[in-house]
């Protein structure tokens, strides 16, 4: 539980207020609705005098606060700081995960982010000194969730590898603290590799526009009765915009010559269906 501690002088008498904080986790990757923070999970809270423009301002003293999540969402920071009485906006960051965010933010942006780490966010705004602040937290990044099944005449389909060509990590591709937004990449990195996650094979990657990813798949399979064995199938997904906060999850399809997308979900809010487009074989 993270205290934010205020203070008013009355006489000889010193009131001390405290404010706690609590996080939730709004999980739209998966499900509409929040839950639980995971605890153990960290949280960089950055606390600015309310309404301030955050490019033109400088963090209130003492922050931002490095703060662990306990159970019910309860934040307990490294230690506490005083505040005088008025009204304050507050931001919060974490990769959700039990590691310090390492993102430092100057006049309000971050610097340039990667691939591979589940950036989260949260602000609550106009609040008085003293009150309880509640951030729900959110996917800031984008997800690719890739899953493939066969057709007929592919049997026993082991899937040995999955890569994809990621957005490239550019200039603009920084977080904005005040609104969350992580800026476009239109750049593309060379192959990497999907670990295989739960049976998923899942990734984040950075936002990016007008985006044309790249697929690689290594197959084993029995294909019209003959063993095959490092089959690489490869296709190019239609350019699109891959916003921040969405999972995308690319449905493909594994037959005798070729592969296939079937379509591409943006889960829990609507659907996005790509065309039909053939993976050859490389």
């Amino acid at each position: 539980m993270f205290f934010l501690l205020s203070c008013k002088k009355e006489g000889n008498d010193l009131d001390v207020r405290e404010t706690k904080f609590y996080a939730s986790y709004n999980t739209n990757y998966f499900t509409k609705g929040e839950s639980e923070f995971p605890s153990g999970n960290k949280v960089k809270i950055y606390c600015y005098n309310s309404g301030s423009e955050l490019s033109l301002s400088f963090p209130l003293a003492g922050t931002p606060k490095l703060a662990t999540a306990g159970s019910s969402g309860n934040l307990t920071p490294t230690g506490s700081i005083v505040l005088p009485k008025g009204l304050y906006d507050f931001y919060a960051v974490s990769l959700n995960n039990n590691l310090n965010p390492e993102i430092e933010f100057d006049s309000g942006h971050s610097q340039i982010l990667e691939n591979g780490k589940d950036y989260i966010w949260a602000k609550q705004t106009t609040i008085n000194e003293g009150a309880a602040v509640s951030f729900s937290l959110s996917h800031r990044a984008v997800g690719i969730d890739i899953k493939l099944n066969s057709v007929e005449g592919v049997e026993d389909l082991n899937v040995t590898s999955v890569r994809i060509t990621p957005p490239k990590p550019i200039a603009t591709s920084t977080m904005n603290l005040q609104t969350g937004i992580i800026g476009y990449s239109s750049e593309k990195e060379p192959f990497i590799t999907i670990p295989l996650n739960n049976g998923k094979y899942f990734w984040i990657i950075l936002p990016a526009e007008l985006f044309a990813m790249e697929v690689e798949v290594t197959v084993n399979a029995i294909i019209g009765g003959v063993s095959v064995t490092n089959k690489v199938y490869r296709a190019t997904v239609p350019q699109q915009t891959l916003n921040g906060g969405i999972l995308y999850s690319l449905n493909l399809s594994v037959g005798a010559n070729s592969m296939s997308f079937t379509g591409s979900v943006i889960q829990d809010w609507t659907t996005q269906t790509i065309g039909d487009i053939i993976l050859t074989e490389d």
